[in-house]
């Protein structure tokens, strides 16, 4: 008996150690094809038959086509080399080409190469002579794994991007797979979503299981549901689609020729990559149609589709080790395989639209947050009131892998799709108290996920100080109060932005209350001293009231004064939406410039931020962005609120135009006190930094997900993820 074990163990060893050289062998092998160079067309001339090809009207339209393109792009050096495989079928060939050609990326600007694998109709010579495009011949069918190796052995650009010739590319489909790639130099391959022509959902990343099967992830389902909508790690994504770092890839070796002729390759691949420490993602809006089986059929008992069998036991002996670590293969896993890093816990977060982060403060804060629930390991799903994709901002959010729900123009609606992701969330961050007064009965209803209402700021708090200021005898804030109150009575916890807000509420009663403040960090900047920097400096959107109310004090009470003393100051007010009667404050003394994209430059050229906010509440973003740029704030009571900033020892707060305007009068020209409230600034935002929140986060959840397995544990159930 030990020695029949012993025997199997040296045969074993002895097949692992011929695999081993096998690979060497290959590896070595495929390095000469890529070192050789290949003249293309001598490669034509030897195809089969010898008769000029039958030009069709389709492939007349593909010449003018890339003619066109020829003559009207620019002559930027290729990104990326597509290499397409084809054997016979050239009319999904031209149909694929057809689509690269209407949906052509000028940024990305490919180079395209065609192998034919030695088609026997000789169809694949149509192509030739067709501007922009390469076709090399097979001088015998070589399979489309060889195929696909001898077309990237021609790729001088940074990516290679395989590509099905049996697809239809949609617009942008190369330049998300290359802005993926770019913005994460760890990140080594990217796949593409891959959509039936009946507009079902073919695959959106894979899953191999731990018996080496794999598994479409959304096969047969609805495109445009936000499970299948965010970028994410993944086992790997199919070679009909699929972009690779070319260094990379010529490191490896190219695609595994164990795996001849074809299947498994791809998987192979992506696996070689993660082991080499890339990453390897799936990035949903890179989107193409697949007429899946034209390659290779659909019977796996015959034919090339037969090898689908053969190299899963392939691939289980090279990948055995890595197998054991995958999900064993159950519907049942289907959720928690379907990411390399899964989140176990998945956090709901809805607000009015998504985080227009660099337009609005609260968006700013949001969108911190939902940054630091990531870093912590949470999946979160993103649901916007509206349903819409504000544009660059859905996409900010699905790059960094959050779950958007939004319409597409067609699927479920917002009512179901909500009701659908329900079950999957452990917590619902609901911003707003009329959103919160609107979703928490159906988050309680669809789910057993804790509540937790973020009041953004309290919205009586700022109504009753308007209708105070500007003696209205408005009482309206009466019944925003009882809403807000209701909502934060009605949920597992509510959050405010500062201390006293908090305060107010537990003074009526109210249950358990967190403080999450708007979060700033240091930002690099010039170090630009006192006399090289001029002016005022105000940023605020304009959609928000008590901005508008700011800026017209400031440019028509507080102004005249100092420019009596310091007639030659100049004041920029930043910020979108600036309303007419804002613009109306433009002189040659006033700046108002509307959105800017970088404001860096407009914080380090500034002497002085100034913030006369007369009404509102919570904290005031603008005030922690000029802190944290390290310029000098002057202020008001009410816009110094949740900040650790008292006046005369890091800051000026004044609450009338003659006090403010001494203020200004007084820091502009001392350079002294410009450079201690400059360093004091920067002391005061320590406690408001991204490690100080994320640590308040971490703990908050942590305590609300902790009860749940509490509770479902003493029920006898387990809790969702």
């Amino acid at each position: 008996m030990l020695a029949a074990t012993r025997e199997r163990e040296r045969d074993s060893a002895a097949a692992a150690r011929a695999a081993e050289l096998r690979a060497v062998a290959l590896a070595q092998e495929l390095r000469t094809i890529y070192a050789e160079t290949i003249d293309l067309r001598s490669r034509w001339s030897g195809a089969r038959g010898s008769a000029e090809p039958v030009v069709s009207e389709e492939v007349t339209e593909l010449r003018h086509l890339f003619g066109e393109l020829a003559q009207n792009t620019s002559k930027t050096p290729a990104v990326v080399t597509i290499v397409i495989p084809a054997y016979e079928k050239v009319e999904y060939t031209i149909r694929c080409l057809r689509s690269i050609a209407v949906n052509w990326s000028s940024t990305v600007n490919p180079d395209i190469v065609v192998v034919d694998d030695a088609s026997p109709d000789g169809s694949g010579r149509q192509l030739i002579g067709i501007g922009g495009i390469d076709v090399l011949f097979n001088n015998g069918n070589q399979g489309y794994l060889r195929s696909s190796n001898r077309g990237a052995a021609l790729a001088k650009t940074k990516y290679v991007c395989f590509l099905n010739n049996d697809t239809e590319v949609a617009p942008e489909w190369l330049d998300r797979l290359v802005s993926a790639a770019e913005e994460d130099e760890t990140i080594g391959a990217v796949g593409s979503k891959l959509v039936y022509p009946d507009g079902r959902l073919q695959e959106a990343g894979s899953i191999i299981w731990s018996d080496a099967s794999g598994w479409n992830y959304g096969r047969g389902d609805d495109p445009t549901k936000s499970s299948y909508n965010f970028i994410r790690d993944v086992d790997y994504c199919s070679g009909a689609s699929l972009l690779v770092r070319t260094e990379l890839l010529r490191e490896i070796g190219g695609y595994d020729e164990r795996y001849t002729p074809a299947y498994y390759e791809d998987a192979d691949l992506c696996f070689e990559i993660r082991r080499r420490g890339y990453r390897v993602v799936y990035e949903p809006r890179s989107e193409l149609v697949h007429h899946e089986g034209v390659s290779s059929g659909t019977d796996i008992s015959s034919g090339t589709k037969r090898y689908q069998e053969v190299n899963r036991h392939t691939f289980a002996q090279k990948w055995a080790a890595e197998l054991e670590r995958q999900f064993p293969p159950s519907p049942a896993n289907v959720e928690r395989a379907r990411s390399r890093k899964p989140a176990t816990n998945s956090i709901l977060v809805i607000d009015t639209y998504v985080p227009l982060h660099d337009r609005e403060a609260g968006s700013n804060r949001l969108f911190k947050i939902i940054k630091i629930f990531l870093a912590l390991d949470y999946h979160v799903i993103f649901m916007p009131e509206n349903y819409g994709a504000v544009e660059p901002y859905t996409s900010d959010l699905i790059r960094l892998g959050v779950e958007v729900m939004y319409w597409r123009g067609s699927g479920i609606g917002h009512d179901k799709a909500l009701a659908a992701v329900l079950p999957r969330v452990r917590i619902a961050w609901i911003c707003r108290p009329e959103l919160c007064e609107k979703y928490a009965p159906i988050v309680r209803s669809h789910s057993t996920a804790a509540i937790l209402y973020d009041t953004i700021d309290l919205h009586f708090l700022r109504e009753r100080r308007q209708a105070e200021l500007e003696n209205s005898g408005d009482e309206s804030w009466r019944e925003t109060k009882e809403l807000e109150l209701a909502c934060a009575r009605s949920v597992d916890a509510t959050v405010t932005v500062t201390s006293a807000e908090r305060d107010e509420l537990l003074s009526h009663g109210v249950g358990e209350v967190f403080v999450v403040p708007t979060i700033h960090d240091m930002e690099e900047h010039l170090p630009i001293g006192f006399d090289a920097r001029q002016g005022l400096l105000f940023i605020g959107g304009y959609s928000h009231t008590p901005n508008v109310d700011a800026v017209q004090w400031l440019c028509t009470e507080i102004m005249p004064i100092v420019w009596q003393s310091l007639p030659d100051i100049r004041v920029t007010l930043l910020g979108s939406s600036p309303p007419e009667r804002v613009r109306e404050l433009q002189s040659d003394r006033v700046l108002v410039t509307g959105y800017v994209a970088n404001v860096t430059p407009f914080f380090e050229e500034s002497r002085i931020f100034v913030a006369p906010i007369r009404y509102g509440a919570g904290m005031k973003g603008k005030i922690g962005h000029a802190l944290s740029y390290g310029l000098p704030v002057i202020t008001t009571r009410v816009g110094s609120e949740g900040y650790e900033l008292f006046h005369g020892m890091n800051c000026i707060i004044a609450d009338d135009a003659e006090a403010f305007a001494r203020g200004i009068i007084r820091l502009y020209r001392d350079r002294e006190l410009w450079a201690t409230y400059a360093e004091g600034g920067r002391a005061a935002i320590a406690s408001v930094g991204s490690s100080v929140v994320s640590a308040l986060l971490s703990s908050i959840i942590r305590k609300f997900i902790a009860a749940q397995d509490t509770n479902a544990d003493s029920l006898g159930i387990i809790a969702s993820s």
